[in-house]
């Protein structure tokens, strides 16, 4: 297993800064001393994602997650610990050494057999075997370049083409199971793409993770076939192509969102920097939280079929629900982007861009709302409303009811009225936070006190540590995680870097609970107080506890008819220690 020194790991936390790592993912706003944004690890509509960057560390109120540097980019982007080190200390140029052999784990071997696919498909299409693939590429309009820059690959007809180039590596089954690009027979693992135009779909870090592949000459019903979800790759929340506009997105504030691969390379080829692409699904909640990081607005240009109509409709009002503005670039009927743009070229497709139309009014046209009778009108602006009901921006959803007031000539009061009925009448789903199954942390006083403890002494340890030292007693808390922490923020007399004492525990709820407790300053005119009422009332509670003990071995041995005068004497003694216990407590 691959090891970094101490030192090297040291340099990187103390070089890198939270801020600049996580606002690569994350639109961060600044709220007092802290900055918010939206959670990249579960779907939110109100910022409870934070980021301390004076203590390098992060912590979701929503969902828990957090931790410092190394566990965003481990839980950002599913890698393990040792990429994470080396991918940080590329960025801040520190080298980063191996003390021993390569890693093993499983994350590592799924990159690197994706890396081997992309890099054999790619091969392969610009080969004999690839020509008659190579060419059709060639005719749909797509130059070498832009098939290079994306890896654009082809698997042939084959059971055993990539199969074969990794027998010799030795990846553990489970490995090949788990990679989504094989398939387990009788006659052991077979190629799970053949006869496919490849499109190598990438993670936001630029590490190939699944593949879209098109049919290219068989008779395989299935005109796309995509990898299954995997411990790498995720349909509902990755975008083909994100890794590489992603810039020009933030840059814009605005996205052009395609459903197909060749409709995207089209697209950036021709010089629209800010394109992204669906990968074999449609747009969900997930897409949308993610989007919103980078874009306000989304231009969707969808095929312009029945079905490209009906899934745009879909896809703008789940963009409406999750805060971006959908607009609707105007497709020719039965035609899809890419078809479009190499027949009409570019500047047609920038005059669409400019007289794109807002999603409310591309409903009510393409429904023809207008020119329906009364019954079928009334249903449409139902189902609209229906649909406006489940924004959850109060400004969003009254703005879109005033513009379909405006555009049906529906009184605005009355149209109010119906839309307020109808969200009364019937049940409408909200999004809940799953209870938790798990007990709540520190939920008994002493367990509280410890808690106060250490948050204190992490908020005030200069002022409070050095005329405390010898009341300071870690040894009689009963919860680990506490006494954990409490040990390491006095190793060596002093208070050790936050962020670093999260990499001190293994287990990931652990690191979520510990940023938790960190991340919280605890401000008071007097720590020393607090830490001093806190430590008597451990000590309270641990001598209750001994007295009560004591008195129950009083009872057994009494009922046994033995001496239990030993005993009586102890909890007298607890008893008087009980009464002096605050006298005993002295601060320097």
């Amino acid at each position: 297993m691959a090891r970094v020194s101490e030192e090297t790991i040291e340099r990187i936390r103390n070089t890198a800064d939270i801020y600049d790592i996580v606002a690569q993912y994350v639109d961060l706003k600044k709220r007092g001393r802290n900055y918010f944004g939206l959670c990249p690890f579960h779907s939110e509509k109100t910022p409870s994602f934070s980021v301390a960057p004076d203590k390098q560390i992060y912590h979701c109120f929503g969902c828990g997650a957090g931790g410092n540097v190394f566990s965003f980019i481990i839980e950002h982007q599913k890698i393990s610990f040792i990429e994470a080190v080396q991918q940080l200390g590329h960025k801040y140029g520190i080298h980063v050494e191996n003390k021993s052999g390569p890693a093993n784990k499983i994350f590592s071997s799924l990159y690197e057999v994706h890396d081997i696919a992309v890099k054999l498909y790619h091969d392969i299409l610009f080969s004999e075997k690839g020509k008659s693939a190579l060419e059709y590429l060639h005719n749909r309009g797509l130059k070498n370049d832009i098939l290079k820059k994306y890896h654009v690959g082809f698997a042939p007809d084959s059971w055993d083409t990539l199969s074969n180039n990794i027998k010799a590596l030795s990846f553990k089954d489970e490995v090949l199971k788990k990679s989504g690009l094989f398939l387990n027979t009788e006659r052991g693992w077979r190629d799970r793409f053949r006869s496919r135009i490849m499109f190598p779909i990438y993670h936001q870090s630029g590490k190939a993770i699944a593949f879209g592949g098109r049919i290219f000459n068989s008779d395989d019903p299935a005109k796309y076939l995509n990898s299954p979800e995997t411990p790498l790759y995720r349909k509902s929340e990755v975008f083909y192509g994100l890794h590489e506009t992603r810039d020009s997105i933030r840059k814009f504030s605005t996205a052009v969102l395609v459903e197909g691969y060749t409709d995207f390379l089209q697209l950036v080829q021709l010089g629209i920097p800010n394109v992204v692409a669906l990968s074999g699904t449609a747009l969900g909640k997930n897409h949308a939280t993610q989007i919103r990081k980078f874009a306000s607005k989304v231009y969707l240009a969808y095929d312009g079929d029945s079905a490209g109509i009906n899934a745009t409709l879909r896809a703008g009002y789940v963009l409406f629900q999750a805060g971006v503005e959908p607009l609707v670039i105007p497709i020719p009927k039965d035609k899809d982007p890419d078809d479009w743009v190499r027949e009409e070229g570019v500047d047609a497709f920038q005059e669409a861009l400019g007289s794109s139309i807002p999603l409310l009014l591309f409903h009510l046209k393409k429904k023809n709302i207008k020119n329906l009778s009364g019954t079928d009108k009334s249903r449409i602006v139902k189902e609209i409303l229906n649909e406006i009901s489940l924004i959850g921006d109060g400004i969003i959803r009254d703005d879109l009811l005033k513009s379909l007031s405006q555009e049906l000539n529906i009184d605005e009061v009355e149209l109010f009225r119906i839309f307020k009925q109808q969200t009364e009448s019937k049940s409408i789903r909200r999004t809940t936070v799953k209870p938790d199954s798990k007990p709540k942390p520190f939920t008994n006083a002493s367990q509280k006190a410890q808690l106060e403890i250490i948050k204190t002494m992490a908020f005030n340890f200069d002022e409070v540590y050095p005329s405390m030292e010898s009341i300071i007693d870690f040894q009689i808390f009963d919860e680990p995680i506490l006494k954990k922490i409490g040990v390491l923020l006095i190793k060596d007399n002093k208070a050790k870097d936050l962020s670093a004492i999260i990499d001190q525990f293994e287990d990931q709820e652990e690191k979520r609970l510990v940023s938790e407790i960190l991340f919280e300053d605890v401000s008071s005119d007097d720590p020393k107080l607090i830490i001093k009422d806190c430590f008597v009332t451990i000590r309270r509670i641990l001598i209750k506890d001994q007295i009560k003990q004591a008195r129950t071995k009083i009872k057994e041995l009494e009922s046994k008819g033995h001496d239990s005068k030993e005993f009586v004497i102890h909890v007298t003694e607890l008893q008087k220690s009980l009464q002096q216990l605050t006298d005993k407590i002295e601060i320097e």
